[in-house]
């Protein structure tokens, strides 16, 4: 079976669109429906969709946390403005700045939550690669020491457990994984067809 164009799309940019059309052209193809590429696929598309998703969210609660940072320089020059004495002044910058520094110190949380789910979304898809890599190196290499076996692959997945990893690092690491398998899956097809 020759390899889909789209496939060479997901390996240049992998995105949950890249990855929806690699599956209609399987398809059509003649790849059977229940082929294990279609599973990886399935996993592949839930993972880069849940991210592209998340990570959407997360800039928009960036900008959230930026506007208001901006907004309490909004309430100083309006303080300024309407200040008939000093006192008032520093009664008013005093009530503006607690209002509007919770107002920031609430966004920043909704940052720090959105990297927390990030990285949810990456342990969920490296639990997954983790018995796909199993299954796959035990059919490679059946003669590797089962303990073996287990120290490479958490030294393998140990990048993306980490909370000091970037989100980005992270996903590469992944998709990596994700198309390695996708890739050996497709071959497979192809030496039977």
């Amino acid at each position: 079976m020759p390899l889909p164009e789209s496939l060479s799309d997901l390996l240049r940019s992998p995105s949950a669109s890249a990855v929806w059309s690699l599956r209609g052209d399987l398809l059509a193809d003649g790849l059977e429906p229940d082929h294990a590429a279609f599973r990886l696929l399935a996993e592949f598309y839930s993972y880069l969709d849940r991210l592209e998703t998340g990570g959407a969210s997360k800039g928009h609660s960036e900008r959230a946390s930026v506007m208001d940072i901006g907004s309490l320089g909004g309430v100083v020059a309006s303080d300024l403005a309407e200040a008939e004495d000093a006192s008032e002044l520093a009664r008013r910058l005093l009530a503006g700045a607690i209002t509007e520094g919770l107002a920031v110190m609430a966004t920043r949380q909704h940052v720090k939550a959105w990297r927390g789910e990030l990285d949810a979304v990456h342990r969920e898809a490296a639990w997954y690669l983790y018995d796909e890599l199993w299954n796959w190196a035990a059919q490679r290499k059946p003669d590797l020491d089962p303990v073996e076996r287990r120290r490479l692959l958490d030294e393998l997945l140990a990048p993306v457990r980490h909370d000091d990893v970037p989100s980005q690092q992270k996903q590469v690491i992944l998709c990596s994984l994700l198309v390695l398998l996708l890739l050996d899956a497709l071959g497979d097809a192809g030496e039977q067809s």
